[in-house]
């Protein structure tokens, strides 16, 4: 008698302590119930919805993928409440499992990261790998920069390289000022002016009436004098 005096006082508590925590509708239904029998009500009652509920998360779990670019821990945060819900629900997951499923969530941008996990036999829990994982999200944002900083470095050279080669050309490339080795000669200035008949356009040696006028004298005249033009 007394065993079953505890026994019914001890379902009487727990009754009452389920009682409290129901909405109004069910604390009516389930007012006068002994807790075995309101445990067993309640398990027909939602455990349909326990099945969905689990499906969903587990849906939502398996299909969570970071895209690059976007930022890592809301990700693993996000993944870490599914498999908190799926252990609420009765159907807990490894830490194992739960930390593979996380990295095959991962872009191919941590393939170096996931190789090196592998390889050392690591055998971390979901806060362990959320803290390695921010890490090696660091070094690839510090990877990236470094890569943009060389290009631009490199084109900010050749510009200033440029530059300085068109200033010392008077605005021109070298490649357009014409080099000793072509074998072209200079064209005469248009502003030249002939010493001998002092018309501007030529110089003595091209000139036409000096030539002549040496033709008819007949003389060996030097043509020292043609060099100073």
């Amino acid at each position: 008698m007394n065993a079953h005096r505890k026994a019914r006082d001890e379902s009487t508590e727990i009754s009452c302590l389920m009682l409290a925590h129901m909405e109004p509708d069910l604390q009516q239904q389930f007012e006068n119930v002994e807790a075995y029998d309101m445990i067993e009500s309640l398990k027909s009652m939602f455990q349909a919805q326990a099945k969905t509920e689990r499906y969903q998360v587990s849906q939502a779990l398996l299909g969570c993928k970071l895209k690059d670019g976007d930022p890592l821990s809301p990700h693993v945060i996000k993944m870490t409440g599914y498999v908190q819900s799926l252990d609420r629900l009765g159907f807990p997951i490894s830490d194992e499992f739960a930390t593979d499923i996380v990295l095959n969530s991962l872009p191919s941008a941590y393939a170096p990261f996931i190789s090196n996990y592998h390889m050392h036999g690591m055998d971390k829990k979901l806060t362990e790998l959320h803290g390695m994982l921010k890490t090696a999200e660091a070094d690839l944002k510090k990877g990236t920069s470094q890569v943009l900083m060389v290009q631009n470095k490199a084109k900010f050279k050749k510009g200033s390289w440029t530059k300085k080669k068109k200033a010392k050309s008077g605005g021109k490339t070298q490649d357009s000022v014409p080099s000793a080795a072509s074998g072209t000669k200079p064209s005469p200035a248009a502003g030249s002016t002939c010493f001998y008949c002092k018309t501007d356009g030529h110089c003595k040696r091209n000139c036409s009436k000096f030539l002549a006028d040496k033709a008819k004298s007949g003389s060996g005249t030097s043509n020292s004098g043609a060099g100073k033009n």
